[in-house]
């Protein structure tokens, strides 16, 4: 199912049932913008791809949702369907939406769907894949194209504000299982059905003063990739049949997903596009019932903040053992020798700090949205409801910095593909040091309080 490649719509929230705009209203403006590529470009997320695309089998989608509350404080949520975006990418756009707009830093949130069925983006994962340079000036023309029309984008959806209703409300679905398998040789990828795993499903209804949506904002902690390495098709993967199937059942609504504490967990089963459709189905026709049942008016306060936390990695590889590697068969662990070699030649170290993008919008009383950047795993939406006193926290991974995962410390305790072995492709100079989760919490319970107590913002 393919939408036109041409189409932008506005979509815009409407109002509670007063028929003029008042401090206790929200206002809202939508828009999306397709953005599957043009030509056949290299996909994102598998190494074993040897060969760019060969088509589409669902576009691809950028959206935006900006919220007004009735201060005047604002918020722009931008969902993507794709892999992950280095810090730098976002940070440039961000400036540049905030030229057209007036939006700060803390306003603008860019969550990635994660889809493996996606185009490369920036330099992320660039040594997992055996791209030609050819293929590289592909890969950032495109993205110096996107960043175009997401700053058009969130114009549109600026330019687009009326007064709304916001309500929340969650549902749950069960397709996601803990990837994270423990051996005897130590923890290997595949499905442990006794692991730990977050089915919930949160979501945000905006509504017309006529009771029909306009836009619908949702969640699942799960990895795309229920289509694997062997699918050159662009494709949204589940998070994509679930929205294109929402805004048929709703005509003139706009969904917009937003993937979560996904790093540890994977769709069962997978491997397939009637499997992709089956997951996306299931997740959909599950929000179907929930947004239609009773929901919870969320009031017109806004609340944002942003922050850099510095995480610090291991002892990286030493001159010595970099020049080591580049005489083993490992490809990618030569790739990565090289790369690192390349920083120290460049800047004479290989940085064990890491500035790791932190991101809290509070909406009303009842709603807290906590955007992490990376491969987030479960741990940490878990603690952090504890930590805050708030079960119905919202954590969001894969904002605004995609480019590694994010170890609990009992995660990288267990070691594995995640908190280990990923770090060769994301060109990390090593794992995590244990103190990452300690950073992030701590960082993260402070913003929380630091917004509760703070007064509106404009």
């Amino acid at each position: 199912m393919v939408k036109p490649a041409t189409r932008l719509i506005l979509l815009v929230g409407l109002c509670f049932a007063a028929s003029s705009v008042s401090a206790g209203s929200w206002r809202a403006g939508t828009a999306e913008v397709v953005i599957t590529p043009q030509h056949a470009l290299w996909m994102a997320g598998y190494a074993a791809r040897t060969k760019p695309s060969e088509g589409v089998a669902l576009d691809l989608y950028a959206k935006a949702l900006v919220l007004e509350d009735g201060e005047g404080n604002r918020a722009a949520l931008v969902t993507l369907d794709l892999l992950g975006f280095p810090a730098q990418w976002t940070d440039g756009v961000a400036e540049e939406i905030g030229k057209a707009t007036g939006l700060r830093r803390e306003q603008v949130l860019f969550n990635a769907s994660h889809t493996h069925s996606g185009p490369a983006l920036g330099d992320v994962l660039e040594v997992a894949y055996p791209m030609t340079d050819a293929r590289r000036a592909d890969v950032r023309a495109y993205t110096l194209g996107l960043a175009d029309k997401l700053v058009g984008l969130v114009k549109a959806a600026v330019a687009d504000m009326e007064i709304c209703k916001v309500s929340a409300g969650s549902t749950e679905v069960p397709f996601a299982v803990n990837r994270r398998v423990p051996t005897v040789g130590g923890h290997v990828i595949g499905a442990n059905r006794l692991g730990p795993v977050d089915h919930r499903v949160p979501f945000l209804v905006v509504d017309t003063d006529r009771g029909a949506m306009k836009a619908v904002v949702f969640g699942y902690s799960c990895h795309n990739t229920t289509l694997g390495a062997e699918n050159y098709l662009f494709h949204g993967d589940y998070a994509g049949v679930a929205q294109a199937w929402l805004e048929a059942r709703y005509p003139g609504a706009l969904a917009l997903f937003v993937n979560g504490a996904s790093g540890d967990a994977n769709p069962y089963p997978r491997g397939s596009l009637e499997l992709v459709e089956e997951h996306g189905m299931q997740l959909a026709k599950a929000l179907d019932c929930a947004v239609t049942g009773p929901l919870v008016p969320v009031s017109a306060t806004l609340k944002t903040a942003f922050e850099r936390e510095i995480l610090k990695f291991q002892e990286p590889p030493t001159r010595a053992e970099l020049e080591a590697r580049l005489q083993e068969d490992d490809v990618y662990r030569k790739k990565h020798a090289q790369l690192l070699l390349r920083r120290l030649e460049e800047t004479g170290e290989i940085s064990r700090d890491y500035p790791y993008p932190i991101q809290v919008f509070q909406l009303g009383d009842r709603v807290t949205l906590v955007a992490l950047g990376g491969e987030v795993v479960g741990d940490y939406a878990r603690r952090l409801r504890r930590e805050t006193n708030d079960p119905d926290l919202w954590l969001a991974g894969y904002s605004n910095d995609v480019t590694s995962y994010i170890p609990s410390a009992r995660v990288l305790s267990e070691g594995g593909y995640e908190p280990e072995e990923s770090t060769i492709y994301y060109g990390q100079p090593a794992p995590f040091d244990p103190s990452i989760e300690e950073r992030i919490v701590g960082k993260v319970v402070q913003m929380c309080g630091v917004l509760k107590d703070r007064g509106g913002r404009k």
